[in-house]
């Protein structure tokens, strides 16, 4: 018999994933908390084979929530259902300690196929959130990237992607323009880059410097 706690101040919202659950799991025994209180208490007194939780109730945030949980000797997995679409909240939630995130728009094709890949012990990851997660690591990559830079090629990256050319560069530093040329193909190879059109793209992508 699984066992579901449902996390949420609003009771319609409750019901509604109530409905969602006894559908698909005829013999599920569901609970409810519409606080953070009120629900840390239930997650400590026994085990639960899933917690859906809103990240937006009263007491503490849902962030705070999920960050409790794993600090208990047997944390139950967590889905997140929240208002707040994936690229808001959904890493944050993630890193935090949750198993998924499910936007509350896409719950109803969603939910019951989150709910049974986090049952099989492992973690529901939709498109989106796989987006966010690349797109995340290639920052990580790339700002491991930005500290191979000296001071002089970071400055030179900058003017480069702003469109200035390698004698534009050279008079403000006065430096040759082989020495700046010298620096171009040096950061260039750092950051595994072949044009100065992949260069703009690096920075404008990573709002870089004085493209923040």
């Amino acid at each position: 018999m699984p066992k579901f706690l449902i996390v949420d101040d609003h009771d319609i919202l409750r019901q509604g994933v109530r409905k969602v659950i006894f559908d698909a799991f005829k013999d599920a025994w569901i609970n409810e908390a519409n606080n953070c209180a009120e629900a840390l208490a239930k997650i400590n007194n026994e085990p639960w084979d899933v917690v859906i939780l809103d990240i937006n109730i009263p007491g503490r945030s849902g962030l705070d929530l999920i960050q409790d949980i794993q600090t208990i000797k047997t944390p139950p997995p967590i889905l997140v259902l929240s208002m707040y679409e994936e690229r808001q909240m959904a890493l944050r939630t993630i890193k935090a300690g949750a198993k998924g995130y499910l936007n509350k728009a896409r719950a109803a094709n969603n939910l019951i196929p989150a709910i049974t890949k986090i049952m099989e012990g492992k973690q529901y990851i939709s498109e989106i959130v796989a987006e966010l997660l690349v797109n995340e690591y290639r920052r990580e990559i790339h700002n491991d990237l930005l500290n191979e830079l000296s001071d002089r090629e970071y400055f030179i990256m900058l003017r480069l992607a702003s469109g200035e050319s390698a004698s534009e560069i050279s008079r403000k530093l006065n430096l040759s323009i082989k020495t700046i040329s010298t620096y171009r193909n040096r950061l260039m190879k750092k950051l595994n880059l072949k044009n100065l059109i992949e260069l703009y793209n690096f920075v404008q992508v990573n709002r870089i410097g004085e493209y923040q």
